[in-house]
């Protein structure tokens, strides 16, 4: 079931435009528009705002719920599921090969330092009987 309106049959009454209409609604121009037009359902903010715009209307005048289902083709179903799960698996694939580059790097990156770190130990190493002074 969706939830349909009446107000814009009522608002040409009451209102001059949908501006003042979205004006007394206290919602945005742009959501009454989307909702006339049947490119957004009607929610919450939407219902509120209608009862304060016709405040003698009960909910039953201003609303009513239609039978008609919304439809989405099976053909909109498969292209975007086949291409949804594409999109996802090339998405995972390339942050796999970001991953395994990063690894990769971080281990060379190491390698390197260690081998460094013991080449200075063997260059500088302190002789027999050595003692650090104390700081």
């Amino acid at each position: 079931m969706i939830v349909k309106t009446t107000i814009f049959e009522l608002c040409d009454r009451k209102y001059n435009s949908l501006s003042e209409l979205a004006q007394a609604m206290g919602i945005s121009i742009s959501q009454v528009y989307r909702v006339r037009e049947g490119k957004r359902n009607i929610n919450q903010k939407f219902i509120i705002g209608a009862m304060k715009a016709f405040p003698r209307h009960k909910f039953d005048d201003l609303f009513y719920f239609s039978a008609e289902p919304l439809t989405v083709t099976s053909d909109y179903l498969l292209d975007s599921t086949d291409e949804s799960a594409a999109k996802e698996k090339q998405r995972t694939e390339r942050i796999q090969r970001a991953l395994d580059r990063f690894t990769s790097a971080t281990e060379v990156h190491e390698n390197a330092r260690l081998s460094d770190l013991r080449v200075y130990l063997v260059k500088h190493r302190e002789p027999a009987g050595y003692i650090a002074p104390a700081l």
